[in-house]
């Protein structure tokens, strides 16, 4: 259950409450005027009833109207899965996603003279590659749990997983098994349409909670 603290993650580009309920509030106060159900189809999210929105985060459903947003199966929620959701219900995102996928670092980031995610983003590729290196049938069967689908062989060599955390925003998993001269290596992709759904650093924290879910294993 997508219940975790997201790892520890700072991108320029919006100016951001500080704290998770904090970010989680504001992005709630934006849905009291918002028409979601008119914005739903351009999602792909469904409509639930009179002025609530369906929305899937990593194979986990969530309900939201104009007071917020709450987990249809009733259980808990991290304030920062809440965020996600409220944030790509927002969205005026519309179109199709390319599925032709980029490095975050190379879709339209932070305002010039704001340090990058770059650096951060590594620091998940590199966890994901050691999760990957210990037990990749326990990866596996992770992004399995959270509604990835085995690609097989990626024309990289590495073995694939697409996820589609939000209807519009799919992500690929890449992992290369370690060999005699190089250790095993992962990258995670954007739709190169991503911004146009979700701003930079949403997208950030979608990678957040990637890896603190795969790490869950």
């Amino acid at each position: 259950m997508l219940s975790r603290n997201l790892p520890e993650l700072r991108l320029g580009g919006l100016d951001l409450p500080g704290g998770y309920e904090e970010i989680y509030l504001w992005q709630a106060a934006k849905l009291a005027g918002a028409d979601l159900t008119g914005a739903a189809p351009a999602l792909g999210l469904s409509v639930a009833g009179p002025g609530v929105v369906r929305a899937s985060l990593f194979g986990r459903d969530y309900l939201v109207d104009r007071t917020g947003v709450r987990p249809a199966d009733g259980g808990p929620a991290n304030p920062s899965q809440l965020s996600l959701v409220a944030h790509y219900a927002l969205s005026p995102g519309r179109g199709e996603p390319a599925y032709e996928f980029l490095p975050l670092d190379r879709l339209s980031g932070p305002a010039p003279g704001r340090p990058g995610g770059g650096k951060a983003l590594g620091l998940f590729d590199r966890a994901l590659a050691r999760i990957f290196d210990r037990d990749p049938e326990a990866l596996a069967a992770a992004a399995a749990r959270l509604g990835g689908r085995n690609l097989g062989r990626d024309p990289s060599g590495g073995l694939a997983w697409l996820f589609h955390p939000f209807p519009k925003v799919p992500m690929k998993l890449i992992c290369h098994e370690a060999d005699e001269e190089f250790p095993a290596g992962c990258r995670l992709l954007f739709d190169k349409s991503a911004t146009a759904f979700m701003a930079f650093e949403a997208l950030g924290f979608l990678a957040a909670l990637l890896q603190s879910e795969l790490e869950a294993t």
